[in-house]
């Protein structure tokens, strides 16, 4: 009887047994699918669904062949920097930059870059997220009548330290200002391409012209040499040099055509557009002949805005505080974040609260090799700085010089331009007056278009000296513009906020 009692009990213990084990399962399953349903929600709900861009290489290149000025791109740009859309084809300097701004990709590169650079403010303002860890386990020894099952369950909270998020954010902050003073340096470039190839191309036009008149004159002169050869006036030594002559210059003139024909490649290239969708662009010339007027700013308010106001010193200037932030971030990495975890834990039937302290322990790494490298970087910074610095400086200097010498240069080109008009006029009245010969006519005529090309040189040395004055404190000088300056005051169209 005592056996069977005994046998009873076991029976009833083992039953007890499997209903506690089901029981608990059936709790553990229940819990498990309760926080992966949690979990689901939480990362569905998070999940934000880019579709894809992809880029046919044939397809673009059609786009970037058929940019042209009628884009409506270029209208948009004209108006929202005030500017008129030229109905006649006569595109002002002013015209052309806003265009070639809305069509260069390179503008197109710096605008993107600093929206990516502003869209990362956003990215290194943000907490770090907790970690839900969940971890399930069964004991498979232990006394009997236990359940064998384990829950734990965690939420870590990662707590940063010493102003890492903010150093962070400000380091974001740094990195849009020197994007956006990389954009201003960006449309400064396009906008001394378009006027060089502007100028250029000009000149190049006005030379063309020169030499066809000084070859149609040295032609008349070897065809009056002709004349007197056959009355014996002349000799077959005086048909060799103006032959030779007159192939010097028609050789210069081919030259010089083709330089128009470089120009005018130049100048589409300057827009970003096709050279021939400028066939029909009449571009308004500035006016060269009064270069030796242009208003220079004085050497010191130069120097003060090449150091201060150029858009690649503010840029080296933004890119010091990116070093400065990065070495704050160094020092601040001494400082450990702390693991904040309070949890939940079933263990074998019983219910438990943990609460979880992580703390990194500077073991290996103290962060001194990092201070180190970012008080490096940040030398290398400062370093770039003054020779950024140091070069605008030496630009201002350099093109003062050669404006002064250029400008001396010019007046005696002017003068004897001047002097070589009187003595052509004076053979023309002799001429008309039957006092005098068409030789003589034709020497005073060939010496002005000479001195004239001369003078044509000497403006463009005066002009290569404002260019580089211009490019040191970039800054429009000639000719003035209406445009205001840009960089880090400048939306995203380019043009300066209010």
């Amino acid at each position: 009887m005592a056996v069977g009692a005994h046998s009873i009990s076991c029976a009833e213990a083992a039953s007890s047994y499997r209903d506690t084990s089901h029981q608990g399962i059936a709790v553990l399953r229940s819990k498990i699918a309760y926080i992966g349903l949690a979990c689901a929600i939480m990362t569905v709900s998070s999940c934000r669904h880019v579709p894809s861009a992809p880029i046919d290489p044939a397809t673009n290149a059609q786009r970037l062949e058929a940019r042209s000025l009628d884009d409506p791109s270029v209208a948009q740009a004209l108006a929202s920097y005030g500017l008129s859309n030229p109905e006649d084809g006569t595109w002002s300097l002013d015209q052309l930059t806003v265009a070639a701004w809305a069509l260069r990709p390179a503008v197109a590169v710096a605008r993107s870059e600093v929206a990516a650079a502003t869209a990362n403010i956003a990215v290194q303002g943000k907490r770090p997220n907790p970690t839900l860890s969940l971890g399930p386990e069964r004991v498979f020894s232990g006394a009997g009548g236990v359940n064998p099952w384990v829950l734990a369950t965690a939420m870590a909270f990662p707590i940063e330290t010493a102003g890492k998020r903010q150093i962070r954010r400000q380091r974001a902050v740094a990195s849009e200002l020197a994007a956006e003073w990389q954009l201003g340096q960006t449309l400064w470039t396009v906008r001394a391409n378009v006027r060089n190839a502007l100028l250029v191309r000009d000149f190049a036009a006005r030379a063309v012209d020169l030499d066809g008149k000084e070859a149609s004159l040295r032609s008349d002169y070897r065809n009056w040499i002709d004349t007197r050869i056959k009355f014996g006036a002349a000799t077959t030594q005086d048909r060799l040099l103006a032959n030779q002559s007159l192939a010097d210059v028609q050789s210069r003139l081919g030259r010089d055509q083709a330089d128009l024909a470089a120009a005018s490649a130049d100048l589409a290239a300057a827009l970003g557009v096709g050279s021939n969708t400028i066939e029909g662009v009449m571009p308004v010339y500035p006016a060269i002949e009064q270069i030796s007027a242009a208003h220079l700013p004085d050497l010191a308010a130069a120097k003060e805005a090449a150091v201060v106001n150029r858009a690649d010193v503010r840029r080296a200037l933004a890119e010091y505080d990116v070093a400065e932030q990065d070495l704050k971030a160094a020092v601040a990495k001494q400082y450990p974040n702390i693991g904040f975890g309070p949890g939940y834990l079933f263990d074998q039937g019983e219910h438990k609260i943990t609460l979880n302290v992580d703390i990194p322990v500077p073991l290996f790494d103290n962060g001194s090799a990092a201070i180190d490298a970012a008080i490096a970087a940040r030398k290398v910074a400062a370093a770039k700085f003054d020779e950024i610095q140091a070069s605008a400086l030496a630009a201002v200097d350099s093109s003062y010089a050669r404006y002064k010498a250029t400008l001396r240069a010019l007046a005696a080109a002017t003068n004897a331009e001047k002097e070589a008009q009187r003595n052509a006029d004076a053979a023309q009245r002799l001429m008309n007056a039957g006092g005098g010969d068409k030789g003589s006519l034709l020497t005073a005529q060939i010496d002005l278009v000479t001195r004239q090309r001369n003078a044509l040189d000497a403006r463009r040395a005066v002009l290569d000296a404002i260019t580089a004055m211009e490019n040191g404190v970039e800054r429009p000088i000639f000719p003035a513009s209406s445009l205001q300056p840009v960089g880090a005051a400048a939306d995203s169209t380019g043009k300066s906020k209010p």
